[in-house]
């Protein structure tokens, strides 16, 4: 099990008198915490246009985190293919892969709120399509030779880019928990990413979806060594589980209902399907063992939301570091000595 930290920046100005400025440095701060305590990932996801989430250009501020940070995998989870050109994605991750010495993780999606579609003025109708024609091009921007390409939103003559990534492979994984997606990027040879209360009722139902994407992985013939599955699940932990509840299930509830669909969950109903990661380190350990056996390689803690204070925010970050993964470190060590240096996952 690998252990990251997700920030999706919620943020409520209004509520909590905190400004973005102030946000984006406490977010920073507890990127630098992490990567001391010896995390191996932190994951900043992109949004537009609502308090949702107000961190549009993550591969800026994941620039100054690479800068402030030694060894932690840099991840942006995801970047919304169909709202961008291709080119420049392709130009703008390189750069970063390069300054941050090969440390990005990389989630593309096709994207899901109708007011994003909107304020960039896309069809989300055709998402999908628009999305297999950006990633075509993304890779064949990285082959690092002259390329052409022409496609149906798409066309590009006889460019090549003077910056490439610095991994061999940057790890690229695609979106999704949806059956009917997992199976797609699966005969794709991608790696499947998401937030499990979205897409699943409960830890069994995320296994079976989590099964049939291995195996259309495998039936597609790829490398099954290679898949690595990241998920997100809100987390907070303490000493007690009262004190756990009771600082953040307010908190969760405000994300909850500040997301842009899914309305109607509450801290109950995650709590019930066992998608919420809070309580006292042993309740965490104990669920995350069943993440495993559902398929988890990579766990995405989202430890700061719905306005929870910073203070709390790296309470738990350190007693996840002093507590919880301790726990797995043999598992940890055994995924490394299986993972080869050509991989899709490049762990740290």
């Amino acid at each position: 099990m690998e252990f990251g930290l997700f920030t999706v920046f919620d943020n409520y100005k209004k509520m909590f008198n905190r400004t973005p400025e102030q946000f984006f440095h406490e977010v920073l701060e507890q990127t630098e915490y992490a990567d001391q305590l010896g995390y191996n990932s932190v994951w900043f996801a992109e949004h537009h246009f609502s308090e949702y989430g107000i961190l549009t250009t993550p591969q800026i501020l994941l620039a100054v985190a690479a800068q402030r940070t030694k060894n932690i995998r840099l991840g942006i989870s995801i970047v919304t293919l169909p709202f961008k050109n291709p080119i420049q994605v392709a130009e703008d991750y390189a750069l970063l892969d390069v300054l941050s010495n090969g440390r990005i993780n990389l989630g593309f999606g096709s994207g899901y709120l109708p007011h994003e579609f909107a304020g960039f003025n896309v069809d989300p109708a055709d998402k999908a399509l628009r999305f297999n024609d950006a990633l075509a091009v993304i890779e064949k921007a990285w082959t690092g030779g002259k390329f052409s390409h022409s496609g149906d939103y798409y066309q590009f003559s006889n460019i090549k880019l003077e910056v490439l990534p610095k991994q061999k492979k940057v790890p690229i994984w695609i979106g999704t928990l949806s059956r009917r997606g997992a199976e797609f990027v699966a005969k794709m040879g991608y790696n499947i990413m998401g937030v499990p209360y979205v897409a699943s009722n409960s830890l069994s139902e995320l296994k079976e979806i989590i099964d049939n994407y291995k195996e259309a992985y495998h039936q597609a013939g790829h490398d099954e060594s290679e898949i690595n599955i990241p998920l997100a699940v809100h987390t907070f932990v303490a000493e007690t589980r009262e004190e756990a509840e009771r600082v953040s299930k307010k908190h969760v509830n405000l994300y909850l209902d500040t997301r842009q669909y899914g309305r109607n969950a509450t801290f109950e109903d995650l709590e019930k399907r066992e998608h919420l990661l809070i309580g006292t380190p042993e309740d965490v350990i104990n669920r995350l063992r069943k993440y495993q056996e559902a398929g988890c390689d990579h766990i995405m803690m989202l430890m700061n939301f719905g306005g929870l204070p910073h203070k709390e925010v790296l309470k738990s970050i350190e007693i996840v570091a002093k507590e919880v993964m301790p726990a797995f470190k043999n598992d940890t060590i055994k995924r490394k000595s299986v993972v080869t240096e050509n991989s899709h996952i490049v762990t740290s």
